[in-house]
């Protein structure tokens, strides 16, 4: 009798460790966008066609929020099983979801100045856009850290050690949604000022040099909270 509620127990438990990797890979996959648009920026800002390479970079990075975001708004209430549903379903859900949307619309801007259309003001559009995304994401970054994920068991030396893990992982986690916030209003200053028509294409390609390092910090602190999880 003790066994039948382990076993009704145990496909949740497996539906959760499911949901959690797959939104720890979500967000490598955002890491290697985020290291796209950085490098993508780089070669822009050297000389490198730099209207195709901030086209691309855009393109990476918004490629890269619409899989993070979208991958952990579809798999919160799975993860998050435990929380409330209004407080999960409006920081996180609501919060990635807007990341997502915004990854899209980045996606279309960057392929609309890709083919030509207007290649300065869609690319300054963009940005601000990515860095409207990053504002929204700062907020459910930063709260990853205290919705109820599984407890680890083991011996008091693994709870001990799982503990310090979670802390060091909690620093990043602030330290990325601090970082996003940052570079999100950055983005947003740095587009409005390109619209104006100072140095567009240089601002243009630094503000989409930081959103992809905002990009790639994130991305691995959310994915270490997600494996440090599983792994315990």
């Amino acid at each position: 009798m003790n066994n039948i509620p382990y076993e009704q127990h145990r496909p949740t438990v497996e539906r959760e460790r499911h949901a959690i990797e797959e939104v720890g890979g979500g967000s490598v996959v955002e890491s290697i966008g985020g290291i796209g648009a950085l490098v993508l920026s780089i070669l822009g800002l050297i000389g490198f066609i730099p209207i195709t390479m901030a086209s691309l970079a855009t393109i990476a990075a918004g490629g890269a929020l619409l899989i993070g975001g979208g991958t952990l708004a579809s798999q919160y209430t799975r993860i998050f099983s435990g929380a409330r549903p209004r407080l999960s379903h409006s920081i996180i859900g609501g919060g990635m979801a807007m990341e997502s949307l915004a990854g899209f619309a980045a996606i279309v801007l960057g392929l609309l100045s890709l083919l030509g259309i207007n290649s300065a003001v869609m690319l300054a559009a963009a940005v601000i856009v990515l860095g409207c995304a990053l504002l929204l994401a700062s907020g459910a970054i930063a709260r990853l850290t205290t919705l109820p994920l599984r407890e680890p068991f083991g011996t008091a030396e693994q709870a001990r050690q799982a503990e310090h893990e979670h802390y060091i992982v909690r620093d990043a986690l602030y330290a990325a949604s601090g970082s996003e916030a940052l570079i999100g209003a950055g983005a947003i200053v740095l587009g409005i000022l390109s619209l104006s028509g100072i140095a567009p294409m240089a601002l243009i390609l630094v503000a989409l040099l930081a959103v992809g390092a905002s990009i790639l910090i994130a991305g691995s602190s959310v994915a270490g909270r997600m494996f440090e999880s599983v792994a315990h």
